[in-house]
């Protein structure tokens, strides 16, 4: 069941993957900034997350179970902000999974097309479905913000990421860029976060072996924080990042210096 609460009078923002990690963190940014925060996650785990940060909110949080392999759900829930709000300003697509196998990548030769299409559906095409159905939304208001959580798998070769998550995250980078292009004319920005090591609950799939090799190929020495990819993102959402669009922000820590 979905959170009930009153009408907004400000900006909205919906984030995906909200129930925990990245997500959970940049919902409570957004919120803390004075966002109307829409949580979407395909865990029951995203309700009781929106109740805990309804509690200590400056604006109205909302929770809502949406599983983004399924376009139908996509869009109901998009209707449904639409009619509720008749506006959504912010849009993050942080939804995204990375499949292990033993705690490590998947190589090439082992990824079935079943999974290889499950990752591009979740992490590629979702984005794109939100997109579409948030920019007529936008364009009414002449204001938007589209920020896509990539990876630094999608910016260079990481030795921990799979065929498909590298291939899903690379193609956000060309999708954020024609977002950017398209929506300039009508006020709407698009820029595409690429975080390096996070402390989250997909890199605790992989193995203490894998996650070590990880944090020494880091200049600072350590995994960042979900924390540290939210402030960026609030950032993203705010008008002093109006001039930006189509850039890729790259927080690693200094593991890629492009």
């Amino acid at each position: 069941m979905n959170l009930e609460f009153q009408e907004p009078s400000g900006r909205v923002a919906l984030v995906t993957g909200a129930a925990a990690g990245i997500g959970l963190a940049i919902a409570q940014e957004l919120a803390a900034a004075g966002f109307i925060t829409v949580m979407a996650g395909r865990s029951p785990n995203v309700l009781e997350a929106a109740t805990s940060l309804a509690a200590k909110a400056k604006a109205p949080v909302s929770g809502h179970i949406c599983d983004v392999a399924h376009e139908a759900q996509i869009t109901d829930l998009m209707q449904l902000v639409d009619e509720r709000f008749g506006r959504c300003d912010v849009l993050v697509n942080n939804a995204g999974i990375h499949p292990k196998k033993n705690g490590g990548k998947v190589m090439v030769e082992e990824t079935t097309t079943e999974q290889w299409n499950d990752v591009l559906a979740i992490n590629l095409t979702a984005p794109f479905l939100f997109s579409r159905a948030v920019l007529p939304m936008m364009r009414r208001h002449g204001w938007g913000r589209i920020i896509n959580i990539g990876s630094r798998g999608g910016r260079t070769a990481s030795p921990a990421a799979s065929s498909h998550y590298a291939a899903s995250k690379a193609g956000m980078i060309g999708f954020t860029r024609i977002l950017a292009l398209e929506g300039a004319a009508i006020g709407v920005t698009a820029n595409y976060v690429a975080p390096g090591p996070i402390v989250t609950g997909m890199t605790a799939m992989s193995t203490p072996e894998v996650r070590a090799t990880l944090a020494k190929s880091v200049p600072l020495g350590r995994y960042g924080e979900p924390s540290e990819i939210s402030s960026v993102v609030s950032f993203l959402a705010s008008e002093g990042s109006s001039f930006m669009t189509g850039s890729i922000i790259d927080v690693n820590g200094g593991s890629f210096m492009p």
